[in-house]
């Protein structure tokens, strides 16, 4: 579980409530979807002073100065979300389910052995949970690599 403590919001934030207790709202909590690797911008409720989150692991949650809230898809699965006023009262409660994006993927099975990849328009090997291990290392230090290969360029870019 983890908790983020908001900045305080003032008036401005009214458009967009996440959801009124269940208390208040027969249909339950609202239910979330976000794409694996991707976020989804929200409003936080008026009020709301802390966020709870289920398991990070899944979602990952962050808000903004402006009472955004960003939730990124981190890991497929479903978990909730808890917006706290200062009070400790639950203003919103949501569950986010995170599940892969359709389209442009391609599994390669090889008896009980599977690998990822995402092919628009090339197919390029990707990393998902569950890849036999040897693919899913390689596509992950490669991955690594080339990110601190792009890094050392900026760097040296940036002392120019």
């Amino acid at each position: 579980m983890s908790r983020l403590r908001v900045p305080a919001l003032g008036a401005m934030l009214a458009a967009i409530a996440l959801v009124a207790p269940a208390s208040a709202n027969e249909a339950g909590p609202e239910q979330i979807g976000v794409f694996l690797d991707q976020a989804k911008l929200l409003k936080l409720p008026n009020g709301t002073e802390t966020i709870i989150v289920g398991n990070p692991a899944i979602a990952d949650v962050t808000v903004q100065r402006n009472g955004v809230l960003i939730i990124t898809g981190r890991m497929p699965g479903r978990t909730n979300f808890i917006a706290l006023d200062m009070n400790g009262t639950i203003i919103s409660e949501s569950f986010v389910s995170v599940s892969a994006p359709p389209g442009n993927g391609l599994l390669v099975m090889r008896g009980l052995d599977f690998a990822h990849y995402h092919c628009a328009p090339n197919c390029q090997p990707t990393v998902a949970l569950g890849d036999e291990e040897k693919h899913f290392g390689r596509a992950a230090d490669q991955s690594l690599r080339r990110d601190a290969l792009a890094n050392q360029s900026s760097a040296a870019g940036a002392k120019r």
